[in-house]
């Protein structure tokens, strides 16, 4: 006999599983600043660095940016590309791997999105830190309120796939107030929690019916 009442509940634990891996396993960020009080304009530093010492390659891909100001001056090591097509920054061992670019505060918010990809990591010793900081028109102040010691308002910590082909995984770690990191779901998970929801839906209606 049909139990709708299990059926239900199964329905949600599917639902559930599926958001949860979206922290879970995102290989895809998209990280929003607060800047309402940082005044009329600055800078953002990114970097992405091995650790612990001895990189596995692993490259950050940043695109759909909101509120970045001008390229004249911006400072590129180990990056490559630009606003137009998206930057990409590599974790060279042994480098500085950083990308320091203007930013426009009078919007309220400097935002991106970063994909993270690369080698695979057998030994399962090694993964890479991609942090985030702001800094005012002088290139030297930090701003905001941040718990770290280099001043980073953000880092997303990744781990490389243990086997070659797999899919690695990052972690958001919020470390000063307004700073927002949400994870992008990969198509396959968006998919399992439409179809969730949908068969949620339909339960309901022949209920009501």
């Amino acid at each position: 006999m049909f139990n709708t009442h299990n059926f239900r509940r199964a329905m949600m634990a599917l639902v559930l599983a599926a958001a949860s891996s979206l922290a879970a396993a995102a290989g895809t960020f998209t990280v929003e600043l607060d800047t309402s009080g940082y005044g009329g304009s600055g800078y953002i530093d990114i970097q992405l660095n091995s650790v612990p010492t001895g990189a596995v390659s692993t490259f950050a891909d940043l695109n759909h940016f909101v509120g970045w100001g001008s390229s004249a001056d911006a400072q590129l090591s180990n990056v490559t590309g630009s606003l137009a097509t998206g930057f990409r920054i590599e974790n060279v061992y042994g480098g500085y791997n950083d990308l320091f670019h203007a930013v426009d505060f009078t919007g309220g918010k400097v935002s991106f999105t970063v994909s993270f990809s690369g080698d695979a990591d057998p030994s399962g010793q090694y993964g890479s830190v991609f942090s985030v900081a702001l800094y005012g028109p002088d290139q030297m102040t930090l701003l905001g309120d941040s718990a770290s010691a280099d001043g980073s308002l953000v880092h997303l910590n990744w781990t490389p796939s243990t086997t070659v082909g797999g899919q690695g995984s990052a972690v958001g770690e919020t470390l000063g107030s307004g700073v927002v990191t949400t994870p992008v779901p990969e198509p396959s998970t968006w998919a399992m929690l439409a179809g969730g929801l949908a068969l949620l839906g339909m339960l309901r209606r022949r209920q009501r019916g």
